[in-house]
C-alpha cells in the first residue's frame, strides 16, 4: 500500500529559498564580474589573498571551505590570467605561496564595487534594523549547520 505522506510545496522551506536566493546572487555577482574575466569563485581566492597575501593553496582550501583540488583549478586560472603568481615558500621549498600581482592588487576596488552594487539590490526595501536582524538570523542559520 503506497503512503499518503503529503508533500508541502517547496516555497514553504528555508532550505529552498536558500538555495534559490544562492543561486540567482551568484548569477548577478558573475554578470557583473564577466566584464573584468572573473567569477565569484575566483573572486573568493582574490579576496582571501587581498586580506592575507602569501596563503598556501590548503589555507584558501580552508577559508573558503573547498577541498584543494578545486582549489588549484581556481588557482590555474587566475595564474593564466595574470591575477596571481605561486612562489616557492622562503623557508620550506615544497610548499608554494600564492601572491597577487599588481593586476591583481588593482582590480579589488571593481570587484568590491560590483559587490556593493549586489548588497544594494539585496537590500532593496529593507530598514536597517530589518537588514541588521536578517544578517542576524542569517549568522544564527549557519550557527544551527556547524
Amino acid at each position: 500500500m503506497e503512503s499518503k505522506v503529503k508533500c508541502e510545496p517547496c516555497d514553504k522551506f528555508i532550505t529552498y529559498w536558500l538555495r534559490v536566493i544562492y543561486r540567482n546572487m551568484t548569477n548577478l555577482h558573475n554578470s557583473k564580474l564577466a566584464k573584468y574575466g572573473l567569477t565569484t569563485s575566483q573572486v573568493g581566492v582574490l579576496v582571501h589573498l587581498w586580506i592575507e597575501d602569501g596563503l598556501t593553496q590548503k589555507e584558501i582550501a580552508e577559508e573558503l571551505q573547498l577541498r584543494p583540488a578545486s582549489i588549484t583549478g581556481l588557482v590555474n586560472t587566475l595564474v593564466s590570467k595574470g591575477w596571481i603568481d605561486r612562489r616557492e615558500d622562503t623557508k620550506d621549498a615544497r610548499i608554494n605561496r600564492i601572491y597577487l600581482t599588481e593586476e591583481g592588487k588593482n582590480i579589488r576596488i571593481k570587484c568590491m564595487s560590483a559587490n556593493d552594487e549586489i548588497e544594494e539590490i539585496l537590500s532593496n526595501g529593507f530598514s536597517k534594523e530589518e537588514k541588521e536582524l536578517m544578517l542576524c538570523w542569517l549568522k544564527k542559520l549557519n550557527k544551527n549547520l556547524l
